[in-house]
């Protein structure tokens, strides 16, 4: 009789936990959206689309003001960043956002929101399925609740990022067996990230999916290639120029302590820098450190499917410029550890993941600019720009090896789902600019 009580007590918890979480995410997430206005990652792409269609250049800067204040948003300067009026997204995102691009910003705000909403619970799925968790048991309860609560999500979906469905998307081609839309999931992230699909690829290839990986190339291809049909002559010195601004020293996305807001990025070119003032050096690092995790990566066979592209999906966020939202890729781990809850090495990853139920990096910011964090240790204390600021990229760090090297006892330890975790009860006991937006 106490065991009953014990489980129904446990079982109101995490149903409350879960209420909580999901109440979270409604209003951290798409009410933020519509609180915020006008200004969300997505009216950049938004635009481009739309001058895309007219058949002039989406990267021209000189378009974009008149594009979008006829499209129905408000008129801007920069909003503190040149980026902010030139697109740098590739080519192949312009006939993906073409059916938004047909309708005015307002209709169109609405709509994406709802696409990245609507795929939410679909990624959620996705990783259920791939741990073999069931949502009814304490565990997928639990892994939901989680999941909801997250605050990289928060923000991807309140400022609409790009980084949010091509997530979503790429976990569920990772999910599905149907070699069509496994392949359209992965092959429309490729389009939409290149720096994140290109991983999610690898992995098809790795566990020999080729039809899936020609699939998403394909889809890919064409594309690319609808994409040229309508690119008028000088597109690649408006795209050049733009990257140019896109990473320029000093800029929003730069990893160098000229950035204000270098923080909000995951990379490891921000600690390497900061350890070695080289430019150059702080790529070749990053580079080195991701190869060598590669290698022990294609060693770790023993480790189960969803181990293995949760660590390499982890390990693609460190070479190259990705923002703290990006972060919302360990979902992957933590249906891994949810449904491995008896494991040491499992606990352990969900204490790490933790640190991102919390928006420190913009509690960070917000401190530093009341002073209660001075310019001399935000730009010259070793400890804080190694370690401190940098506490994401080092929670990356950490899963990944967690993930990597598997405890010898309990290699073989099935997943938990229900066995783990006490059975549910019946019925009857029936989550760019530089402005600081990352949080």
């Amino acid at each position: 009789m106490a065991g009953l009580m014990n489980e129904r007590t446990r079982r109101k918890l995490l149903l409350i936990l879960l209420t909580v979480a999901g109440l979270e995410f409604a209003f951290r997430g798409p009410v933020r959206t519509f609180r915020y206005g006008d200004f969300t990652d997505f009216n950049i792409s938004y635009v481009a689309s739309r001058v895309w269609l007219s058949g002039a250049d989406p990267y021209d800067p000189a378009q974009f003001m008149e594009t979008w204040v006829a499209a129905g948003g408000k008129g801007f300067h920069d909003r503190g960043s040149a980026t902010n009026t030139r697109p740098a997204y590739p080519p192949t995102i312009l006939p993906i956002l073409a059916p938004f691009g047909f309708c005015r910003w307002p209709l169109a705000r609405t709509l994406f929101s709802l696409v990245l909403i609507g795929l939410f619970p679909f990624m959620l799925w996705s990783v259920m399925r791939l741990a073999k968790l069931d949502f009814r048991s304490n565990a997928g309860l639990g892994f939901t609740a989680f999941a909801l609560a997250l605050s990289p999500w928060h923000a991807a979906i309140a400022w609409q990022s790009i980084t949010a469905p091509a997530v979503e998307l790429a976990i569920l081609g990772v999910a599905l067996e149907s070699i069509l839309w496994s392949g359209v999931g992965t092959g429309v992230v490729l389009c939409l990230k290149p720096q994140l699909g290109g991983w999610f690829l690898l992995f098809e290839l790795t566990r020999r999916r080729w039809r899936h990986a020609a699939c998403a190339l394909a889809v890919f291809a064409v594309m690319l290639g609808l994409a040229l049909l309508r690119l008028p002559s000088g597109w690649t010195n408006s795209y050049q120029d733009n990257l140019h601004h896109f990473f320029a020293i000093g800029g929003v996305n730069d990893f160098t302590s000229r950035n204000l807001v270098r923080f909000e990025l995951l990379n490891l070119q921000v600690v390497f820098y900061y350890l070695w003032p080289n430019y150059q050096a702080a790529n070749i690092l990053a580079w080195l450190v991701t190869g060598a995790l590669l290698v022990l990566w294609g060693r770790a066979q023993s480790n189960p499917s969803l181990a293995r592209v949760a660590s390499l999906a982890l390990i693609g966020l460190l070479p190259v410029y990705q923002r703290i939202y990006n972060a919302g890729l360990i979902v992957l781990t933590l249906g891994w550890a949810f449904a491995r809850w008896r494991q040491k090495r499992a606990k352990l990853v969900l204490i790490i993941a933790a640190l991102f139920l919390v928006p420190l990096t913009a509690i960070l910011q917000v401190l530093h600019a009341r002073n209660w964090i001075t310019d001399s240790v935000w730009y010259h204390s070793w400890w804080f720009n190694v370690f401190v600021g940098p506490h994401a990229t080092w929670a990356l760090l950490l899963m990944i090896a967690v993930l990597l090297f598997p405890e010898k006892s309990s290699e073989e330890s099935p997943p938990c789902s229900r066995r783990c975790f006490p059975t549910p009860l019946r019925a009857s006991g029936a989550p760019e600019s530089g402005v600081n937006h990352y949080s």
